[in-house]
């Protein structure tokens, strides 16, 4: 793999003027970069949603057809305690202890029935390192089922997918706890991470996480409801297709839309712009300053400002957004943001163009950009630039 490097960014850049900015809001406020008072609140909140509704689900108070309401709440319950405080966790921000944040995103993933270990390594090491560079981000590697990058190889059956898509989200969750963890344990090159070679301990931790979840959410159900075993079954299936619903319509579009970029291969190497400057085009938020996004989405929402200061607790992320979005004003940075229902449209949008055949006149706003190049993946990304805006 060749070397990757951004463009330096100049003393008075956007990256440096606003980072002296969100130091001086630290400073003014007194507050540190951790976790506040109001993410407790939120994991008491989230908690008492899902230690409730579990329990209710199995002491059977009410009529068989509350089970699966209650069964949605927890699911949803579940999510958003990842997304609001295993996500801080797993990039330290949580606690100053480095075991505890590891311990609070161990339990709040493996209760999602996902690999706390395999997503912060490919959620730390892959994509925040390159988003959206093809060879370099995990989160947008080919798959056979919808085309996420106009550096992908196209094929007919994409030119469906904006109609089908949603189909396909349902299983997104369910797809990650039976196949893609187990799949990711065993490979030894992911995106732009080679020989990966994981602890011994980490593949019984593996085992143990994923008999407790199954143990969970179906064993106990199973022996404990009046209920044959297959409407258990039928029931979590359910309640984890919602629960994808909710996950994908929260994020997807922070990465997957009509207005951010995706950089094509550069033959010096070089992205063409500084590193803030590059993820800036990558990303998009949705209502970034709204009180109720913040608390909900966890962060997810203000994914530019996340993607620039990793190690910041989103407890500070409405303050950071005005800042930053002042910020690009000022320098003539271009910066995305759209509310939610304006972040689904955009990544319908996306997909629509993203599955039409190459050659077409249709282009995303993005990546046939000439200011823009990205990381040269040998036998992958390079080959795969001149499809770059076909879309």
């Amino acid at each position: 793999m060749d070397t990757i490097r951004f463009e330096h960014d100049t003393d008075d850049g956007f990256y440096r003027l606003v980072k002296r900015r969100v130091d001086r809001y630290f400073e003014r406020t007194g507050k540190s970069r951790y976790a506040d008072r109001a993410l407790l609140f939120k994991a008491l909140v989230f908690s008492g949603l899902m230690v409730g509704s579990y329990a209710l689900i199995l002491a059977h108070p009410l009529p068989n057809w509350t089970l699966l309401p209650f069964a949605f709440v927890f699911g949803t319950a579940t999510l958003l305690i990842s997304i609001n405080i295993g996500h801080d966790a797993a990039h330290h921000v949580l606690f100053r202890s480095a075991f505890w944040n590891d311990v609070v995103q161990g339990v709040s993933f493996g209760l999602l029935g996902v690999s706390a270990y395999l997503w912060r390594m490919r959620h730390t090491r892959s994509h925040h390192i390159f988003p959206n560079v093809n060879g370099c981000d995990i989160d947008i590697d080919e798959n056979p089922f919808v085309r996420l990058s106009p550096n992908q190889p196209w094929r007919r059956h994409f030119q469906f997918q904006h109609l089908y898509a949603p189909l396909a989200y349902v299983f997104v969750a369910l797809y990650t706890v039976v196949w893609q963890d187990f799949a990711y344990l065993f490979k030894r090159n992911l995106a732009n991470m080679t020989d990966i070679q994981h602890p011994p301990h980490q593949y019984a931790i593996f085992i143990v996480a994923k008999l407790f979840y199954f143990g969970v959410v179906l064993a106990v159900p199973m022996a404990v409801l009046p209920l044959p075993w297959w409407q258990v079954l039928v029931g979590y299936l359910t309640m984890k297709a919602f629960a994808s619903l909710v996950f994908v319509f929260l994020l997807i579009g922070t990465h997957f839309s009509d207005v951010t970029e995706f950089p094509t291969v550069g033959s010096d190497g070089s992205v063409g712009r500084t590193w803030a400057e590059h993820n800036l085009a990558t990303a998009c938020d949705w209502a970034p300053h709204s009180r109720i996004a913040h608390f909900v989405a966890g962060g997810v929402n203000a994914h530019a400002c996340h993607h620039l200061f990793p190690n910041v607790s989103h407890a500070h992320y409405r303050a950071i957004a005005a800042i930053i979005a002042e910020t690009a004003a000022e320098t003539g940075t271009p910066y995305n943001t759209l509310s939610l229902a304006g972040i689904v449209r955009s990544h319908f949008r996306f997909l629509r163009r993203m599955g039409r055949k190459p050659g077409t006149t249709v282009r995303c706003k993005d990546s046939a950009s000439p200011r823009i190049a990205a990381t040269r993946m040998p036998g992958r990304a390079g080959e795969r630039a001149s499809t770059a805006g076909d879309a």
